[in-house]
């Protein structure tokens, strides 16, 4: 029996942080303890305790993570789960890049027996800043207890970014064995000031064995202080033949630390940029963000610096236009590092999850929405 909600949104990754190696990749961590009501379809509700480390390893074109959930519940009945996670991009052809994702993960419950799964991936993206599709096959394996059953399926969705909000739909069909069922979703997500909330709502259809029916969350963080936020969430879910969880319904409230980032190989000459008083005590100027690239042999390290501001991400066509949290430096400096080859590229910045901007320092050319992106030039 497997608690899939709380895995879920617990071992959300929050913050990324430089990695202490040389900023060349950045890493999150976190840690969460929760306390859970839990109503499984056809089982009396129960209380439980919960608690999750979670880490990713993230580059500009791959990632790698780990999680790990404990529950307890009211029975004095324990439940544990791990799980690793990887993906790859391809460079950019036009608006296409390929992705190789792979998932594999193991779970037990009390007496029950214990399930395992392997899944693996490829999808094509067409995207942009602002918007992208995407779809593709996967494949894998799950075992329960000796017995072993293949898994086929289809996925496809596209998203949208606008302003504060991330808007996304998903369909998939899904064979596991003898059992396939076909899902529809759409999900929103908001980050605003100290606020992350993300809800979604689904139905599944044309089903086998896999149940029928709607299912929905709504999860809401609040960032207390920079590396404590508190987290309400609770919904339904459907059974995950997958990975599995039966279905049910649950409510969760609980606490989030994330660790601290460290950026040891600091820029030592500014290539271009405001220059380095804009790091130094020039006033931040009404867009609340000020751009210095510096160069560190083949490692390029931008420097935002935004006194005030408690987190500041970054995308552009080096992150897969996938929002990055900058490390916190310390003076209100935030960096990311990344290794790039001579060319010219595009990106945005948004402070606190307010809108997308060019910071001040980089140059800025019409994008195909009617905004502006930066542009970032590697000679």
């Amino acid at each position: 029996m497997r608690f899939a909600p709380a895995s879920r949104w617990l071992g959300a990754c929050c913050a990324l942080a430089a990695s202490p190696a040389a900023a060349r990749a950045q890493v999150a961590a976190t840690l969460d303890a929760g306390a859970s009501y839990v109503q499984y379809d056809g089982f009396i509700g129960s209380g439980a305790t919960s608690l999750t480390p979670s880490v990713q390893y993230r580059t500009s074109h791959a990632s790698l993570g780990a999680r790990g959930t404990v529950l307890v519940f009211e029975s004095g009945n324990t439940s544990l789960e791990g799980v690793l996670t990887g993906d790859g991009f391809s460079p950019a052809v036009g608006a296409a890049r390929l992705e190789v994702a792979g998932e594999a993960g193991a779970s037990t419950y009390s007496s029950f027996a214990k399930f395992a799964h392997t899944i693996a991936q490829v999808r094509l993206h067409l995207m942009n800043a602002r918007r992208g599709v995407w779809g593709g096959p996967l494949a894998g394996h799950i075992v329960t207890g000796s017995a072993g059953r293949a898994v086929h399926g289809v996925e496809g969705g596209l998203w949208v970014r606008t302003g504060a909000a991330t808007l996304s739909a998903t369909a998939s069909r899904t064979e596991v064995g003898d059992t396939a069922f076909s899902d529809l979703d759409g999900r929103l997500g908001w980050r605003r000031g100290d606020w992350d909330v993300e809800g979604s709502i689904g139905t599944r259809f044309a089903s086998r064995g896999g149940g029928e029916g709607g299912y929905g969350d709504l999860s809401a963080t609040y960032q207390l202080i920079p590396r404590l936020g508190v987290v309400v969430a609770g919904g339904r879910y459907p059974s995950d033949p997958v990975r599995g969880s039966i279905p049910g319904s649950f409510f969760t409230v609980g606490f989030r630390v994330t660790a601290p980032g460290v950026a040891e190989e600091r820029p030592v000459a500014v290539v271009w940029g405001v220059g380095a008083a804009a790091l130094g005590g020039r006033p931040t100027p009404a867009g609340g963000a000020v751009l210095v690239v510096v160069q560190l042999d083949s490692l390029l390290v931008l420097t935002i610096r935004a006194p005030g501001a408690h987190r500041i991400e970054l995308m552009g066509d080096f992150t897969d236009w996938q929002p990055v949290p900058l490390a916190t430096a310390g003076d209100g400096r935030f960096q990311y590092g990344v290794h790039l080859a001579p060319g010219v590229y595009r990106f945005d910045v948004r402070l606190d999850g307010g809108p997308w901007i060019v910071p001040a320092g980089a140059e800025s050319a019409p994008d195909e929405f009617g905004g502006r992106a930066g542009t970032l030039v590697v000679p």
